[in-house]
C-alpha cells in the first residue's frame, strides 16, 4: 500500500476510532515498517510544549472565528520546516464528498500553532515515503500530530468544522465535520 492509501485510511480512522486505538494502529505500522528503535524514538518525543501551542492556537482561532464569517478552522503543519504549524480561519468550506479542498488556500485570519523540531528532524532523516522506514516514520509522525490535535479539539466546545493537514497535503483530513 502506498502512503496516499494509508492517508485515506487514516481519515476514516480519525472519525471512527478513539485516539488510543488510532495512535496504536500507526505505532504498529511504524514498528512493522521502520523497526522498534524508530517507533520508540517517535513515541518518546515530548510534545508538551507543542500541545500548549496548539491549545493556545485553537482558543485564539475559535475566538476569531466567532467574530467573523468563518466556516472552518484548518490546522496545517510543515514537515520540512520545523513542523511549523498555523491555524487558518477560512470563510469558505467544501464537504469532503466534493473532493475540492481549494477553500483552504484562502483564509481571513491566521494564528501561530507552534513547532515541533524533533518531529521535523526525524522526518528529514528519511524523507516522505521512498523506503519502508520513511513510510513508517512519516505515518506515525502524522498520526501522533493528528492525535494531539484531535485531543485538544475534543476538550473545547466548537460548532464549525475542524481540519488538519501537512503542508501541500492533497485531501485535507477532517477532524470534526
Amino acid at each position: 500500500m502506498d502512503i496516499f492509501n494509508y492517508l485515506e485510511e487514516m481519515q476514516e480512522d480519525i472519525l471512527k476510532c478513539d485516539l488510543a486505538t488510532f495512535e496504536k494502529k500507526y505505532y504498529e505500522i511504524c514498528l512493522d515498517k521502520s523497526g522498534e528503535d524508530e517507533a520508540i524514538t517517535i513515541q518518546k518525543v515530548n510534545m508538551a510544549e507543542y500541545r500548549e501551542s496548539v491549545e493556545n492556537g485553537i482558543s485564539q482561532s475559535l475566538n476569531l472565528a466567532a467574530k467573523s464569517s468563518a466556516k472552518v478552522i484548518y490546522f496545517e503543519y510543515d514537515m520540512d520546516n520545523g513542523w511549523s504549524s498555523t491555524f487558518f480561519i477560512c470563510d469558505e468550506y467544501n464537504d469532503p464528498f466534493e473532493e475540492d479542498d481549494e477553500w483552504a488556500c484562502d483564509w481571513i485570519e491566521e494564528v501561530d500553532g507552534g513547532s515541533l523540531e524533533e518531529f521535523s528532524d526525524i522526518y528529514l532523516e528519511n524523507g516522505f515515503d521512498s523506503t519502508d522506514k520513511a513510510l513508517g516514520n512519516t505515518l506515525y509522525l502524522i498520526a501522533r500530530t493528528v492525535c494531539l490535535f484531535s485531543g485538544v479539539c475534543q476538550k473545547v466546545e466548537m460548532n464549525i468544522p475542524i481540519c488538519i493537514a501537512f503542508h501541500d497535503q492533497d485531501r485535507i483530513m477532517r477532524v470534526r465535520m
